[in-house]
């Protein structure tokens, strides 16, 4: 991939010889992903079953998760400035302790303010990680000489990611089988590993080296936040992407809770199954990002891809809530919508990141998930409902309806046509 890339426009310029090289930032860039998401993953699947153990109704638990996205919600920005102007591997360390924490209190909870608080904690957590790795990765990329465009390098990041996920959600799933309690305990051992040692890999040479009082920081941080609200309203393309996102997260983030005890409750085999079936979907996450790699092309084509994996996705979603009994039915286009959610995450992330100044890219990408967690937030209240109404498909019926809402964000994305320019009149020369 890179071989290709240095004698391409997409390339390594040739005056970056200083500091790590590509290839090197490349496999760091990848490995802390990969460790940072092996620590998330054990979690993946069983947590709405534990939550539903622990005697909370649907709408309670989708609540919880709720409390969750409105606290990034609040410290997104805050956070992202606070790594852009003290660093990104403290901002990563602090939030991977602060994430260990949050995973400990969960341990030993078993009362809904307990959860809530485990939530609270854990939503100022991800904060300080969120915008810091991908901060300091494209930073890093862009000083080891990276020109052009991002995107096979985040779908080949999503693929590591997504692997992550399966293998620890696949541990978890089984150890959940004999005490669904201890896959907290293994997270929050991942997290405390990532702040020891992956940290290690991220080097602030390229920014986040500034030295300031702490009386100074509040008044720093209050200016990068407000800059940075500033400028992502005024970037078109960053802004209608983010609203995309949002319009995602709030359709997505309640199915995200539902379907490991849907599939649970219709096989009864024991929780091992959702291990194994977030494994099936991750999997089709990696084909679907695969596939966008092996067919990407110029940019001019990003809105039009992105408006045709809106129509499926919302088509995918929609369908997944109305076969009704057909069990094995709704795990098949659940593997298609996840191929199309693997496809469509990326590209819109790199295109973001092409959107960002170096010295403001953690402050934005909050401001980006700032939007998205808002949006989360108040679809999981709206279907939670539906869902102990109506079930658990009535819901994703709804999902569908709400995810097609994205469309006319990636249409105003769409350049317009130009008039074919003729011959000029020889009256007129």
């Amino acid at each position: 991939m890179f071989e290709q890339q240095r004698t391409e426009p997409l390339g390594v310029s040739a005056g970056a010889t200083t500091g790590p090289t590509l290839r090197q930032v490349f496999a760091r860039y990848c490995g802390v992903w990969s460790a940072y998401s092996f620590a998330s993953g054990f979690l993946y699947g069983v947590y709405p079953i534990f939550l539903n153990t622990r005697g909370l109704d649907q709408f309670e638990i989708n609540s919880v998760l709720a409390v969750y996205f409105t606290v990034t919600f609040l410290t997104d920005v805050p956070t992202g400035a606070f790594a852009d102007a003290l660093g990104r591997r403290r901002s990563f360390m602090l939030g991977c302790s602060t994430r260990a924490l949050a995973f400990v209190v969960y341990f030993f909870a078993h009362r809904y303010p307990m959860f809530i608080l485990g939530e609270f904690i854990d939503g100022i957590g991800t904060t300080f990680c969120n915008g810091a790795i991908d901060a300091w990765g494209v930073d890093a990329l862009d000083a080891a000489g990276y020109r052009g465009a991002k995107d096979r390098l985040f779908w080949r990041i999503s693929q590591l990611m997504n692997l992550g996920f399966m293998l620890a959600a696949i541990l978890g799933a089984y150890v959940a089988s004999y005490d669904i309690a201890w896959p907290w305990l293994l997270g929050a051992t991942g997290y405390l590993l990532n702040a020891l040692f992956v940290a290690r890999l991220m080097n602030d040479s390229v920014n986040g080296r500034l030295q300031v009082r702490l009386s100074e920081m509040p008044s720093m941080i209050s200016e990068r936040v407000r800059s940075g609200i500033r400028t992502g309203l005024r970037i078109r393309t960053l802004m209608l992407l983010t609203l995309a996102n949002a319009i995602y997260f709030a359709a997505w983030a309640p199915y995200w809770l539902e379907w490991p005890q849907f599939f649970n409750a219709r096989y009864g085999v024991g929780v091992w199954v959702v291990g194994w079936l977030y494994a099936l979907f991750t999997v089709s996450r990696m084909a679907g990002a695969e596939l966008m790699i092996r067919t990407a092309s110029s940019a001019w084509s990003r809105a039009d891809r992105l408006c045709l994996l809106a129509i499926l996705l919302a088509l995918l979603m929609f369908a997944g809530g109305s076969v009704g009994g057909r069990t094995n039915l709704t795990v098949a286009l659940f593997c298609v919508l996840n191929a199309a959610m693997g496809a469509l995450l990326p590209f819109a992330q790199s295109w973001i990141n092409e959107e960002i100044n170096a010295d403001q890219r953690a402050t934005l990408l909050s401001f980006r998930s700032t939007f998205e967690t808002l949006g989360g937030s108040l679809g999981l209240l709206a279907t939670g409902v539906v869902a102990d109404r109506a079930g658990f498909q009535r819901a994703w019926q709804l999902s569908g309806l709400i995810s097609l809402a994205a469309l006319p964000c990636y249409l105003a994305l769409r350049r317009p046509v130009l008039p074919a320019v003729g011959p000029i009149p020889a009256e007129a020369e």
